[in-house]
């Protein structure tokens, strides 16, 4: 028996972790103007712990916004500057052009009272632009069919599937993507490239590579290509 103890307490210990041995990496993802790992953020020269790994996050202007369960932490160039009740669980963050959080509780709008949608994205402008199936604006059906994501700038919101469908009224098949953003003009990130259209459907630049993520804002586009971050200009060329 004693034999046998100690055998079980060599296994052990062999296969506790080690001071200092490598943990597994963490997600990385990126913010307009910087990069999130794990719960370590970098941003606009900024360097910061958050209190746990995010669910969601995202960044407009001089604001950094990280989503948890019933909870928003917004930062800013100073620190934290908000910590917002949410109505449920994050399903989805965006920053731009009004922050939005869909949760499994409801919609959170900043500066609006929640909405009780089953939204699997939204986008607010003055209404709010979601989708489930179809594509809604407010309490309106107003596209039939199955679409995957809503992008909105200050000027106009699109919803996407297999087409993209503008409130504008522009309409134009796409490609198969993993992540869309509306900056003056539609950007998409599909398996080998990203793309940029015009709002009439028009393929205006195509930067080749396996990016596993990207972002748009005032100062630019980034995209994450094996852990390295590149800042390009709009029409899709490494920035100087």
């Amino acid at each position: 028996m004693t034999r046998l103890l100690l055998v079980l307490l060599l296994l052990l210990a062999a296969c506790a972790p080690r001071p200092g041995a490598p943990g597994p990496k963490a997600e990385v993802r990126l913010v307009p103007g910087g990069r999130v790992e794990g719960r370590w953020v970098d941003w606009r020269g900024q360097r910061f712990a958050l209190p746990g790994v995010p669910l969601f996050v995202d960044a407009a202007g001089e604001r950094f916004f990280a989503a948890y369960p019933f909870r928003l932490l917004v930062f800013g160039p100073g620190g934290r500057i908000g910590d917002l009740p949410l109505p449920g669980v994050p399903q989805f963050l965006h920053a731009r052009p009004v922050p939005v959080v869909g949760t499994d509780g409801g919609v959170w709008i900043e500066g609006q009272a929640p909405w009780q949608v089953p939204a699997k994205d939204a986008r607010w402008k003055g209404r709010l632009y979601w989708i489930n199936g179809g594509a809604h604006v407010d309490a309106e059906l107003r596209f039939s069919g199955r679409f995957k994501a809503v992008v909105a700038d200050e000027k106009n919101v699109a919803f996407l599937g297999e087409e993209a469908r503008f409130i504008s009224g522009e309409h134009f098949p796409l490609p198969a993507f993993k992540k869309a953003e509306l900056f003056h003009n539609l950007y998409l990130l599909t398996e080998d490239a990203l793309l940029r259209y015009s709002p009439g459907g028009l393929l205006l630049d195509r930067r080749p590579g396996r990016f596993t993520d990207f972002a748009v804002d005032a100062d630019g586009v980034w995209v994450l290509e094996d852990g390295r971050v590149l800042h390009l200009s709009f029409n899709l060329e490494e920035a100087p």
